[in-house]
């Protein structure tokens, strides 16, 4: 004779278990999702940012750049990767310096999306300051000037995709200041 076949134990259905518990687990596990993706994205902001500011500065620290700013505007806006970044109102001729805020000229904070470039010291005369006639002016430091650094300063307001997020953050404001010696 053959052998028997193994006796099994009745299966319980748990079906119903398995689905409440999953309704129970994921939204928390759908909002971790977003806040690690909402992060990465305030993370890639603040990379691109400081990355556009140290550029614009090294540009402007270069002979050639001693008495226009359109170069410097220019470049931060091509490598903003996407981000909405325009000059600042107040970076004009006789802006105060971004480290020592002082004077009637100073920084001022964008609106949520956008970013605003701020260099020290200026030399653009009208607005906007990205574009001819309005970004020349006076060389940048004369040979007898004790100063010999520029800075770029770049402010971003950041605005988190998910609005359980943004009621409780709201939008805030990523700034990247970078200062580099000049050649001139």
């Amino acid at each position: 004779m053959g052998k028997e076949p193994a006796l099994r134990p009745p299966r319980r259905r748990s079906y119903g278990q398995s689905m409440t518990e999953f309704a129970l687990v994921a939204p928390l596990l759908f909002l971790i999702l977003l806040v690690t993706i909402d992060f990465g994205r305030l993370v890639y902001t603040y990379g691109v940012i400081t990355s556009s500011a140290r550029d614009s500065a090294r540009a402007l620290s270069l002979k050639i750049n001693q008495a226009t700013d359109c170069g410097a505007y220019q470049l931060a806006e091509q490598t903003a990767n996407g981000f909405q970044l325009k000059p600042d109102q107040a970076s004009m001729v006789g802006d105060s310096n971004p480290n020592s805020p002082g004077g009637s000229l100073q920084p001022s904070t964008p609106p949520p999306g956008q970013g605003y470039i701020y260099i020290w010291p200026a030399v653009a005369t009208a607005s906007p300051q990205d574009q001819h006639p309005g970004c020349d002016g006076q060389a940048r430091l004369p040979a007898s000037a004790q100063l010999k650094d520029v800075s770029v300063q770049i402010e971003y307001t950041y605005q988190p995709l998910i609005p359980v997020f943004q009621e409780f953050t709201g939008s805030f404001t990523i700034k990247a200041i970078s200062v580099v010696h000049t050649e001139y």
